[in-house]
């Protein structure tokens, strides 16, 4: 399934958006910037060791690539799946 990454709104949050415009809440804390990069295929880069550069760089990487389209993570499939399951039903 693909999603495209949309964000961040007006209080930073990162959503990925499914082909119905269905969203999924990717990015809700400031510290979730790395994880959720790295789901989409960031990469730490070498030399960062504090927790604010991470995050730097992670947010660098989701505002390079918002509006591009990107494999789904496992996770938000199932909650597209869920979600989609609810509207049938």
């Amino acid at each position: 399934m693909k999603v495209t990454l949309m964000g961040p709104d007006d209080l930073g949050f990162w959503f990925l958006v499914d082909e119905n415009a269905n969203s999924f809440p990717f990015v809700e804390r400031h510290e979730d910037h790395p994880a959720a990069a790295a789901q989409l295929g960031w990469k730490v880069p070498k030399g960062v060791t504090s927790n604010e550069e991470l995050i730097d760089s992670a947010i660098d990487f989701l505002m390079k690539n918002t509006g591009e389209d990107f494999k789904a993570p496992k996770h938000v499939v199932e909650f597209f799946e869920k979600l989609e399951a609810e509207n049938e039903g």
